[in-house]
């Protein structure tokens, strides 16, 4: 597989994020456009990361996240009222690296964009069908940016296979 397309795509899709100083307006169009394009974006980097077409350190990357907790009512297809689902006033700080958060956009229960007062790509909200009763994800577009941006740009160029006997197949380890 050749990486370099689907790194051109990460690339152009964090320069679709990135804040300007005069942002488009915000239409349905829009909107929808940037939202396929983070789900797709993200599918593309779980598969370069299970590929190995991207190095250790981009797998190994530190994403500041943050959850909001839910209020002990579940979400359903018919009730999509977040402000009834999650405590925003109760948002805390963690660290997940990018396979967690792939897996969140791509499985994704309740995704949507946020702008903010600029009308600037704020942040990313998602949830998968398996976190959804336990909390909601504000992931911001500056921390997408960066790790779409480091892994459009990143070419491993030393690999260290060894044998897994558990699995029956190869760990692999990229400079």
């Amino acid at each position: 597989m050749e990486s370099s397309y689907w790194k051109e795509f990460l690339a152009e899709t964090a320069s679709d994020l990135h804040r300007v100083a005069r942002p488009k307006r915000l239409t349905q169009r829009r909107y929808e456009i940037v939202e396929r394009n983070i789900v797709i974006g993200f599918f593309l980097l779980r598969r370069l990361i299970e590929l190995h077409k991207v190095s250790s350190r981009v797998r190994d990357f530190r994403l500041k996240v943050f959850a909001w907790p839910s209020t002990g009512k579940l979400p359903t297809l018919l009730n999509n009222h977040r402000e009834e689902l999650y405590e925003f006033s109760k948002e805390h700080a963690q660290t997940k690296k990018p396979m967690y958060i792939c897996n969140q956009v791509i499985h994704s229960y309740s995704i949507a964009m946020v702008v903010d007062k600029t009308r600037n790509w704020d942040s990313l909200l998602t949830v998968s069908d398996y976190d959804r009763k336990d909390c909601i994800w504000r992931i911001p577009v500056d921390v997408i940016v960066d790790l779409l941006r480091t892994a459009s740009t990143d070419y491993p160029y030393q690999a260290k296979y060894t044998r897994n006997e558990k699995t029956g197949d190869y760990d692999v380890e990229t400079n």
